[in-house]
């Protein structure tokens, strides 16, 4: 039996262990992350590095990738793009490694370059739509649909509904990304935007935007921000006599949302990334469940969501006698076709020319506590 590697946290670039890693087996695959456990928005990083790191040593636990071990080096940058890039030229240079798991908007954009250069596979949780160009971002892929597809989704549920839409937007990074995507298809779709209003990614108060959707005759109102940010304006949005729907983006609309809004939470709308913990109609829930993480949620499900998609092209690539180069993991990423990780996220599949992993957007709502589906929408290409 091989013996199961730990798992190496750097910071500052710094290994954990005495500034050396262990030797390697010949038979190691190693892979990379670039983690924000302790910058801004680290609230949704630390629980997606815990998915991360708790699904490899499952993977690893359970026989590894085709009966080989897999060494994960996570480096700590903090949301920081000097940093970031630091991260990647120690993972992709001195380690080597042909695949790294990221995180956002900016950091993982500055990084695009170098990952064209070295050939290395990007795994970001930010999904960007300039993230899914094949051809700007060969390298680069993610889990879910990317947040101009979602957004556009959200504006289809609107005018399915009638309704009229408001925009809630941090005034930068995924906040602004796909707010053109939003009002093209809302021009398509004949849905009037009846007000736009910036917010902050930690708001004490949205006084001031509630009055103006009410005021707008917003029905809904698409929300691209944090759960910070969306469990005040909730609450306001009650306060001043609005009965507008809240359609959280896939970092507004989560549990922290849920837990924090209490009884305002309910009847808002989520265009939520994963299946709810403890579906037990996705496989690899049980070994989710058996890790007992202390506050499991979307943003962890879709951390073991995106290391069950690594080893699966990597497992690809060796079945085909292949070296998991990161050239050899991006052909084995063309032939997914329907292929949900452990059944966590929608399908994916990956073409050439498209790197939009799924067209597929669920919308969930908050009834008693939960998120329950209630729209289940594949968008054409």
């Amino acid at each position: 039996m091989k013996r199961i590697l730990p798992f190496l946290v750097l910071a500052g670039g710094l290994l954990a262990f005495g500034g050396c890693a262990p030797q390697d087996d010949a038979d190691t695959i190693r892979v990379g992350q670039i983690s924000n456990r302790t910058g801004p928005t680290s609230d949704v990083g630390v629980p997606l590095a815990d998915g991360v790191r708790d699904a490899w040593r499952w993977i690893n636990a359970n026989g590894g990738v085709r009966g080989r071990t897999v060494r994960v080096i996570e480096i700590d940058a903090s949301y920081d793009i000097p940093r970031t890039i630091r991260a990647f030229r120690q993972l992709a240079d001195d380690n080597g490694v042909p695949l790294i798991h990221g995180f956002g908007t900016p950091d993982s954009a500055a990084v695009l370059p170098l990952a064209n250069r070295a050939r290395v596979i990007y795994m970001p949780t930010s999904y960007a739509e300039e993230f899914v160009d094949a051809e700007h971002a060969p390298y680069f892929f993610i889990t879910n649909a990317d947040y101009s597809t979602a957004a556009r989704s959200a504006v289809q549920f609107v005018a399915e509904q009638g309704g009229k839409l408001g925009l809630a937007r941090n005034p930068g990074g995924f906040g602004i990304a796909p707010i053109p995507a939003i009002k093209e298809e809302a021009e398509r779709l004949g849905v009037a935007i009846v007000a736009e209003e910036d917010i902050g990614y930690t708001p004490t108060d949205a006084v001031q935007q509630s009055l103006a959707f009410r005021n707008a005759g917003a029905t809904h109102v698409w929300m691209g921000n944090t759960n910070a940010a969306m469990s005040v304006l909730a609450r306001d949005l009650a306060r001043q006599g609005s009965d507008a729907v809240l359609i959280g983006n896939i970092y507004a609309g989560d549990e922290a949302f849920v837990r924090n809004a209490g009884e305002d939470a309910e009847g808002h709308l989520s265009l939520y990334g994963s299946v709810p913990y403890g579906d037990d109609s996705a496989e690899a829930m049980e070994a989710i469940m058996a890790a007992n993480y202390a506050s499991p949620d979307t943003h962890y499900i879709r951390g073991w969501a995106q290391a069950l998609l690594a080893a699966e092209v990597i497992g690809r690539a060796i079945d085909e006698g292949l070296e998991p180069t990161g050239e050899n993991l991006r052909r084995m990423f063309y032939t997914l076709e329907e292929f949900s990780p452990g059944g966590l996220v929608p399908a994916v599949s990956f073409s050439e020319n498209d790197h939009r992993p799924s067209m597929n957007v669920p919308i969930f709502e908050v009834r008693n506590g939960e998120f329950v589906k209630i729209w289940d929408n594949v968008m054409e290409r």
